[in-house]
């Protein structure tokens, strides 16, 4: 009975541990696909830097291009020359901004990167301490079984036990009661004989009293 109660706590406490480990696997796989979705958005990020740059390429060189434009109109040209100074620096300006915005996208996407191969790790480790707890369970389960089957056993054969215990009793006045009668068969048989031998001694006196007898 002890052994079934521990085998069914046993047993419980490995289904609790396969459930713990499902919803850990299910928190696991949520936050893998969130991560993921947070590399995707990077790499969005990473197509709209490149435009930018390119954007802001192109309006350095047509800075650069007004600038020298503005100074082969002398003076009229020189207010305008400002101008195109301050967009060209302005560009510049974005362009080293885009670098290192795309520095840092690749960072993220880096590190992104080797969250969701961790996270595929630790997925794979769940699932594989999962099938090793139902292994568990299972092992459990069949000790239930045969702890169940050995009780039932138990019960039988000590129902058996009893039943021989009362017919060892009855075979055992059986017995005594032969032995009885095998001792009072025996003192007849020593009787007979005894007398058997008594006789024996009348006939030979009998016999010696004749023989005497004719004699005379």
């Amino acid at each position: 009975k002890q052994v079934l109660t521990a085998t069914e706590r046993g047993r419980l406490a490995v289904q609790e541990t396969v459930q713990d480990m499902q919803n850990i696997r299910g928190a696991v796989q949520r936050m893998s696909k969130q991560v993921k979705g947070l590399g995707d958005r990077s790499l969005e990020i990473s197509q709209i830097v490149s435009t930018i740059r390119e954007i802001a390429s192109q309006t350095n060189l047509l800075a650069l291009n007004a600038a020298i434009e503005a100074a082969g109109a002398g003076e009229a040209g020189a207010r305008f020359a400002v101008v195109a100074d301050q967009v060209r620096k302005l560009a510049e300006n974005s362009t080293q901004a885009t670098r290192e915005i795309a520095d840092l996208v690749k960072v993220i996407q880096q590190e992104t990167q080797d969250a969701v191969v961790a996270m595929e790790q630790e997925t794979q480790a769940v699932e594989a301490g999962s099938a090793s707890a139902l292994r568990t369970g299972d092992v459990f389960k069949d000790i239930s079984e045969i702890a169940q089957r050995s009780s039932e056993l138990a019960q039988i054969i000590s129902k058996s036990a009893t039943e021989q215990s009362v017919n060892t009793e009855s075979v055992g006045a059986t017995i005594k009661d032969f032995t009885g009668g095998a001792v009072a068969t025996q003192k007849a048989t020593d009787s007979a004989r005894s007398t058997v031998e008594e006789m024996a001694k009348l006939a030979e006196t009998l016999a010696g009293s004749v023989s005497q007898f004719k004699v005379a």
